[in-house]
């Protein structure tokens, strides 16, 4: 496994020491950020995009919630560490791998790790294929003979809306669904985001990330981030990550960012 770069937000300083150190006797792993509060945790996911984030749910006045909902997606595979219970199930609902119960032993937390081993090996995986088939969209284009997608219908408490395409300015993975973002509200379709990008001219849609499309004329500016990766402002100020394995595939206008 790839090294993974790891985030520590907590604010209790023994807690931090004592992640590091059972981090330290795990192959594979590296300490790039740590922060003691919300505003600490925000700077220190943008400014590393870890793969991996270790996240107390008490911060202060603040809690780790707090964080996840101020957050720029893409995140990283998260680990709740925590003494209180009674979130564990609120931290499942916001996707949380883990939930480790202070105190912990070593033993619980290398079972920590090797579900986050797995996963990373599954999210790479999928990288992999997403960026196989954005090549594919874009080879293939004037072979396919796919007909383009003009609108689309989102069926939401039993009416049936229709969407023109010209008004969606993004969308974004949800598991089996896919999130369409226009300028009046967010919409929920029965789709993959693969599927409907095969729909999409790929010079108008933008693979940005295996998770997002974004539509090209609506990206405000492009600035170099870490890891060789890019980050995109949106026009609505929304900013998102242009992962470095979709960087070469930018059509011809983005040429030189």
């Amino acid at each position: 496994m790839a090294e993974a770069r790891v985030v520590i937000v907590e604010d209790e300083p023994p807690a931090r020491a004592k992640l590091r150190r059972l981090l330290a006797a795990q192959p594979g792993y590296r300490v790039v950020a740590e922060a003691e509060d919300v505003a600490g945790g925000l700077a220190a996911l943008r400014e590393t995009q870890p793969d991996l984030l270790f996240l107390d749910i008490r911060l202060g006045a603040e809690s780790g919630f707090d964080l996840l909902a101020r957050a720029s997606p893409p995140l990283p595979l998260l680990v709740f560490t925590t003494a209180y219970h009674e979130h564990a199930l609120r931290a499942f609902e916001v996707a949380a791998l883990d939930y480790l119960l202070k105190p912990f032993d070593r033993e619980r937390f290398v079972r920590t790790l090797e579900r986050v081993a797995q996963r990373l090996t599954e999210r790479r995986e999928d990288d992999g294929a997403s960026l196989a088939e954005e090549r594919l969209r874009r080879i293939g284009t004037e072979l396919t003979r796919v007909p383009r997608l003009q609108r689309l219908v989102v069926h939401e408490r039993g009416r049936s809306l229709v969407v023109p395409l010209a008004d969606v300015q993004r969308f974004a993975a949800a598991g089996n669904y896919v999130e369409v973002y226009t300028s009046a509200r967010r919409h929920l379709i029965r789709a993959t985001l693969a599927r409907l990008a095969q729909r999409l001219d790929p010079a108008q849609f933008l693979r940005v990330h295996r998770s997002h499309l974004v539509r090209a004329d609506f990206v405000a500016s492009i600035a170099p981030w870490a890891h060789g990766d890019l980050k995109l402002t949106l026009r609505d100020g929304h900013e998102l990550l242009l992962s470095r394995r979709y960087r070469a595939l930018l059509p011809d206008v983005f040429a030189g960012v």
